[in-house]
């Protein structure tokens, strides 16, 4: 049996009770242009990035926990056009890059807003001056529902209001069963995003610090003209994020609080939502926050008589506020209300809300609901009866297909020594055979089994259907075999379903030699590489259970493609694994039905693949179904054995039409080795527009890398093949270049097959400041690596798909059927931890269609989508999709609407830091750069099932989460109220 790592029980009773990968949700892929500007407009070249809050509310990652963003570039007056998706969660964020001269990228510029100066990196700059900032300020704004065309600041207030939008939520009210108050949720909603930029405007004394605009305050006399309301709030939202650059220019960054802004943010939400008034201990406290900004504002020089007068009322302003403050005290600041900040729309999130939990309360006892009445039960009972049928003959059919082996190897001894040998008194299937060398033809059990041979046509691209000589010969089995009362019939597939007629398909057993033969072959002069058992029409039923009621046949096509695999050892045979499966078959009520009388009917498509079949070497020659993910037979391959002398590498030059090239060459001498090519640097035109600047024809530096696979002559190593070469923007850097092939994994973890993997301790520096290694200086001389091996190669179905459809009837004497069931289960397992799973359940569909599974639709549908994924190294994930037709809501006017509707609830469980082998940081430019921790084989790695937060999402909304507490899962709405799901 396939084993597979799933979620434990403890997660299938939230999973259940929420609802997964919504294929089927209605999530707008409609684009819009907003404009997107950064601090007070003073930041050119800087880098503008925008990504999408998916329906977990979360930001849109990728297995590495990279944000999956699209980046942007800012012009003179700090702003990006940028597309996002409509109506929904947007997050921008804004980094600071170093120039790259060599590639003509500028490097970022901010202005300096404070009076006294900046220092920055031990340079001062005078007021109005442009310094360098790299990589801060790191600012992020989250908005909701942006219109077209709409402008949206990052700020370092949007900022703050960014991290309490993820870690919290406002409830407005509070009873027995709803909380008050500021509630942690860990997610993005439309209600923290937008009660969280209420809450800061109102902290701060802005109107809204996403929409307002800073003021410049070098070109404070530019506001003259402006509305005076308008032009104190920006003045007042200027003067405070002057105030806030001087602070942050003089922060220290720690690694777990990078930027000022992260200070400060963490105090704030550690305080609901609140900063110290006066004093305190914390990163910062409004009343000397507000007298550095009336400090600054006030010594800068204004000319203009009106602007004189704005920039008095925004020092009045703050010092009346500074009037109120009470030392030690936090400030009492609550946001707008739900219904005023979405004004018209607001009522249609608390339905959403209503209808999420009366969504959860039919899910209670959803495995009862899920179908109609008296449905479960009889579709249960049928289950039952294929169960007992299958548990009943399993041994019978066990022995029915090594008959069927048996009758392939009897062949092949009768047409090779041109008589039947002495038959083998263990086989009790068999009772007599009789060849005939002139037709090269067997017959068994009296004539119902005959055995012949073709040659097999295994190339379908040609216009010869009757080859002469083929790799392959089919040994053509046709017949009956009965083992105990199961009765099992085998046929080819005719032209036009006549015997009389060619075969189209073949049953029987296909193999595969090393040269093209004419007719089967001695496997010891041309050895077998391969064998399929072909049943391209079958049948298979209980005789005893014919006219009762458990009479059931199961029919169809069937494919086992044994794949050969020399002993690694070169001591012992060749041994066969399963390489392919595939099962495309019908059960029926009714045996050999050819007037369609069945009552009940099941249609079952089965298929599968192993990636490693021609590698793994099993102990025993044909491998059984129950072998998967079995460790190598071999004791020699342990895990945490060492492997001497595994590989060793080599730098060089050599001079390619007339180009000087280095090289390493990297030996692997129980796998493929390789020579790394690194060219020249060549200056060419940026046809790619690598620095966002519009200009294609700008010369920047290129390089070329190039691997070739070598080969060992004895004496020598040989190029026998080199890949397309890879062009790199960048000079060429021989040390940097290997490093960045050693952070991927390409020299430190080999895989050898039939062995496993193996981990190469390289020579490292010591960790820089982000705790990131890289590969020490390398040497000129050869050197050579031993290995340890940390994953022993095993065999597993890389990929299966599974697919059955039950049709049951109300009464065969009628037309009207039960409703149909769809079953769909796609799985791939690169890995015993590595695992990925979508499955659909559809009940009372009117059409399918095709995704990475079937999925039903229809007005009467009932449908499970599940999808977990274990393949990161950062954490698993997965969600739960429950679409139900006509879930019932009592509204405020007692009157009850019904709605299809569909709940999903998107899982995800992050390992703790410090377990991961590698993470991302943001170089210079603003790219990831992978940065490896660990130069070990195995990090450590710990998970709990229930540390796993579900996150509900009803129509693209998410409403609440479901998480374990105290050792009781609870869903915790957000409007304040929660509720146990026992």
């Amino acid at each position: 049996m396939l084993k597979l790592r799933v979620l434990g029980s403890a997660l299938l009773i939230p999973a259940l009770l929420a609802g997964c990968s919504d294929n089927g949700s209605s999530r707008s892929s409609s684009l819009i242009s907003v404009y997107v500007q950064a601090g007070q407009e003073d930041f050119s070249d800087a880098l503008i990035r925008y990504v999408a809050v998916t329906e977990a509310g979360t930001l849109a990652e990728n297995s590495d926990k990279q944000l999956v963003s699209t980046t942007y570039t800012s012009n003179n007056e700090a702003e990006a056009t940028v597309a996002i998706l409509a109506e929904e969660l947007s997050y921008f964020d804004i980094i600071g890059r170093v120039a790259d001269t060599d590639a003509d990228v500028p490097a970022t510029t901010r202005k300096c807003q404070v009076s006294a100066g900046c220092t920055y990196a031990s340079t001062t700059v005078a007021f109005g001056e442009t310094y360098h900032p790299v990589a801060t300020p790191g600012w992020r704004s989250v908005a909701y529902s942006l219109a077209n065309k709409e402008r949206v600041r990052v700020t370092a207030l949007t900022d703050l209001a960014a991290q309490l939008a993820f870690a919290k939520v406002y409830s407005e009210a509070s009873s027995d069963t709803q909380d008050g108050g500021w509630l942690a949720t860990g997610y993005y909603s439309a209600y923290s995003v937008e009660q969280s930029v209420s809450q800061i405007s109102r902290l701060f004394g802005i109107t809204n610090i996403q929409t307002a605009e800073p003021a410049d305050l070098t070109q404070l006399n530019d506001w003259h003209k402006a509305n005076p309301a308008d032009a104190i709030n920006s003045i007042r939202y200027g003067a405070l994020l002057a105030a806030w650059q001087s602070l942050e220019l003089s922060y220290t960054p720690t690694s777990d609080l990078p930027t000022y802004a992260s200070a400060v943010g963490a105090d704030l939400v550690t305080n609901d939502g609140q900063l110290f008034e006066k004093g305190g201990t914390q990163t910062l406290n409004l009343n000397d926050f507000y007298t550095l900004a009336s400090d600054n504002l006030a010594a800068i020089d204004v000319s203009n008589e009106t602007v004189q007068g704005f920039v008095d009322s925004v020092i009045s302003g703050f010092e009346a506020d500074q009037s109120g403050f009470t030392a030690d005290a936090l400030t009492a600041v609550t946001p707008d209300t739900l219904a005023n900040l979405f004004g018209t729309n607001y009522s249609d999130f608390t339905i959403g809300l209503q209808r999420t939990k009366a969504f959860v309360n039919v899910l209670r006892d959803y495995q009862e609901t899920f179908f109609e009445a008296g449905y479960r039960a009889e579709v249960d009972a049928y289950a039952d009866q294929l169960k007992a049928i299958g548990d009943a003959h399993a041994d019978d059919l066990d022995a029915i297909v090594l008959a069927f082996r048996q009758t392939q190897e009897l062949y092949i001894d009768c047409y090779l020594n041109g008589a039947c040998p002495s038959l083998d008194a263990s086989w009790t299937w068999l009772t007599d055979a009789s060849y005939d060398a002139a037709t090269s033809s067997l017959t068994l059990n009296g004539g119902a089994i005959t055995v012949s041979y073709r040659v097999a046509d295994v190339n379908p691209t040609d216009a010869d259907t009757t080859p002469t000589s083929s790799n392959a010969i089919d040994i053509l089995i046709r017949g009956t075999y009965n083992e105990g009362d199961l009765r099992f019939i085998v046929d080819n597939t005719y032209v036009n379903n006549d015997p009389n007629n060619d075969i189209v398909s073949s049953s029987g057993v296909r193999i595969y030699y090393t040269t093209a033969a004419s007719a089967p072959s001695d496997s010891i002069a041309n050895p077998i590489l391969g064998y399929e058992i072909r049943w391209s029409d079958f049948s298979l039923y209980d005789v005893a259970a014919i006219s009762t009621d458990a009479e059931n046949e199961v029919t169809g096509s069937f494919r086992l493609f044994y794949r050969g695999v020399a002993d690694p050892e070169g001591l012992g045979n060749m041994h066969f694994n399963i390489d392919t499966v595939v099962l495309n078959g019908r059960i029926s009520d009714v045996v050999v039905d050819e007037g369609n009388n069945d009552q009940n009917i099941t249609t079952v498509f089965i298929s599968a693949s192993s990636a490693n079949s021609d590698s793994y070497y099993g102990e025993t020659e044909f491998a059984a179904f129950n072998g998967f993910f079995s460790p190598t037979a071999s004791s020699t391959y342990v895990k945490g054995q060492i492997e001497t002398a595994v590989a060793s590498y080599k730098l060089g030059n050599e001079t390619l039409n007339g180009n000087d090239v280095e090289y390493l060459d990297y030996y692997v001498p129980s796998a493929d080795s390789y020579r790394y090519r690194f060219y020249p640097t060549v200056y060419r035109a940026d046809t790619s527009d690598i620095d966002r600047d519009g200009n294609i024809e700008e010369l920047i530096p290129t390089h070329y890398l190039e691997q070739c696979l070598l080969e060992n002559t004895g004496s020598t190593w040989s190029i026998v093949s080199c890949e397309p070469r890879q062009r790199l923007n960048a000079k060429r850097d021989v040390q940097q270049a290997i490093n960045d092939l050693w952070e991927v994994g390409v020299f430190a973890r080999l895989d050898i097959p039939g062995r496993g993997a193996y981990f190469i301790e390289w020579p490292v520096n010591a960790p820089d400041e982000n705790g990131c290694l890289t590969l020490a200086p390398l040497s000129t001389d050869e050197v050579s690596f031993d290995g340890e091996l940390y994953d022993p190669e095993v065999l597993g179905l890389t990929t299966a798909r599974f697919t059955s459809e039950v049709f049951l009837e109300y009464d065969g004497l009628t037309s009207t059927t039960e409703p149909r069931t769809l079953l769909d289960v796609l799985i791939s397992a690169p890995a015993l931890d590595s695992l990925n799973v979508t499955a659909a359940l559809s009940h009372d569909y009117s059409s399918l269609s095709l995704s990475d599974v079937y999925l039903g639709a229809g007005t009467q549908l009932d449908r499970l989508l599940v999808n977990y994924n274990t393949e990161s190294a950062f954490g698993e994930n997965g969600s739960i999709a429950v679409y139900k037709d006509g879930v019932s809501l009592t509204l405020d006017d007692g009157t009850t609407s019904s709605l299809d509707s569909e709940l999903t609830a998107y899982a995800n469980l992050d390992y703790p830091l410090g377990f991961e082998p590698y993470r991302y940081i943001l170089d210079d430019e603003g790219n990831y750069d992978r940065c490896v921790t660990s130069n070990v084989a195995e990090y450590g790695e710990t998970r709990n099932l229930d540390d796993t937060i579900f996150y509900l999402n009803f129509r693209d909304v998410v409403y609440g989460r479901i998480a374990k507490e105290n050792g009781i899962w609870i869903i915790r709405y957000i409007d304040g109220s929660w509720e146990s799901l026992l």
